[in-house]
């Protein structure tokens, strides 16, 4: 797998007005971004006004773009090989594919197994934590994608969400201190992957238990 990191205005433009209002998991909550964005303008179907927003918000922030996408490469680097060599062990496959991370100001990255790409903070000193839980729905979908139609889709997001509890278990040494937390709905069943996990060590087996506790 190859990761490349870009800035494209017209990418941060699609992702603040899709994904800036709410998302699949969080339907109902706004990003600050997104309400600092309704302050400015309620005319979001004006792209040239919302290109204007994303402008000067960049710039009253003091956000150089293309600086962070240097930044996000060198951090990205020096941990890259290690969480590639133990992810595709753990999930007994490789990905062979160029996957693009695109910055945003949103405060929201959502991502695109179709087009190969997420987003990641345009803003933020370091997105180590978000490449490895998107990069982790990536093998995720390529281990056990195709059982979408069997457990629906509904019940696919709950666990493909929940299995990034693995992350804090496995890469404690490259997380220097942070934490993927999941959402408020989903602790049940982290609590679940984490004891199979930490039980067995095995993916298929705690991709099992999940699926018989969202299903019983």
């Amino acid at each position: 797998m190859h990761l490349d990191f870009f800035y494209n205005e017209d990418k941060d433009i699609e992702c603040l007005l899709k994904y800036g209002g709410g998302s699949s998991n969080s339907p109902t909550q706004k990003t600050e971004v997104y309400e600092e964005l309704l302050k400015y303008t309620r005319e979001l179907d004006n792209l040239e006004k919302v290109r204007e927003f994303a402008r000067t918000y960049i710039g009253e922030n003091g956000i150089r773009p293309k600086d962070k996408v240097e930044t996000y490469k060198k951090s990205w680097g020096n941990v890259e090989k290690v969480f590639g060599e133990k992810t595709e062990k753990i999930f007994g496959l490789k990905i062979e594919k160029e996957i693009t991370a695109y910055l945003t100001i949103t405060g929201r990255w959502p991502y695109s197994i179709k087009n190969n790409y997420f987003y990641v903070s345009a803003k933020k000193e370091s997105v180590n934590l978000t490449i490895m839980h998107e990069l982790w729905h990536f093998y995720t979908w390529a281990k056990f994608g195709g059982e979408v139609k069997m457990s629906g889709e509904d019940k696919y997001n709950d666990l493909k969400e929940a299995l990034t509890e693995i992350i804090n278990l496995e890469f404690p040494d490259i997380l220097n201190g942070e934490v993927d937390s999941g959402y408020p709905q989903h602790q049940a069943l982290r609590k679940v992957v984490s004891n199979v996990w930490l039980k067995t060590g095995d993916i298929e087996k705690v991709w099992q238990a999940g699926k018989d506790f969202l299903l019983k």
